[in-house]
């Protein structure tokens, strides 16, 4: 298994408060795009080795349900991938918040909105936090993909990356709760640059 960056509590209790910042820019950002008031629920923050995902996945998830994954390539010091994950039904949830109506909704319509959240969480989020520990990281495109279990999930997270950062959040609207995960994964280099920014961080508190 591969070594990962342990956080200390005072490292948590930072990352998440800085998550809990960066998630307001994010908030803001939906708000704006879709016209409406949303809210994002504080967000829940683990940090667990990527070999560890896919049991994750399953104790949150249903196993036999279908999800749309959305990821995203992050450049820069704190570069990794960003995936957003988020079940059939808080996606069309979703589409009626962009005031589609029934028989406008379909799967390429889905896609196309998950796409343009998933840009404004991923790019929102990781943008803010790398402002506020003073560096700077920039984007792929989002790409996306529907699977119907999570068997289906890609592996090659497992082998590619050292760390997953757990963002668990809802996104609320007036009529809609719309339950999704944001996560972040990293390998060492950058979880080692995470970590002595929170330090750094800290130090100037």
């Amino acid at each position: 298994m591969k070594n990962i960056i342990e956080l200390n509590e005072d490292e948590k209790d930072c990352l998440q408060e800085l998550m809990n910042i960066s998630y307001g820019a994010a908030t803001a950002a939906i708000s704006e795009i879709i016209g409406k008031f949303a809210t994002l629920s504080i967000p829940c923050i683990s940090t667990i080795s990527s070999n560890q995902l896919r049991a994750y996945l399953d104790q949150k998830l249903p196993t036999e349900h279908t999800y749309y994954v959305a990821n995203q390539l992050v450049n820069g010091y704190l570069s990794g991938e960003n995936i957003f994950i988020i079940d059939e039904i808080s996606s069309i949830n979703l589409a009626h918040e962009f005031d589609l109506e029934e028989d406008e909704i379909n799967d390429n319509e889905i896609q196309d909105i998950i796409l343009e959240i998933t840009n404004i969480l991923s790019s929102a989020t990781s943008g803010k936090l790398a402002s506020l520990i003073d560096t700077s990281i920039s984007f792929n495109a989002p790409h996306i993909t529907k699977i119907h279990s999570l068997d289906e999930f890609d592996k090659r997270f497992e082998g590619e990356y050292n760390q997953v950062i757990i963002i668990a959040t809802e996104l609320h609207f007036k009529e809609q709760n719309i339950k999704g995960e944001l996560m972040i994964l990293s390998k060492n280099e950058s979880s080692i640059f995470l970590k002595k920014a929170l330090n750094n961080a800290l130090d100037n508190l």
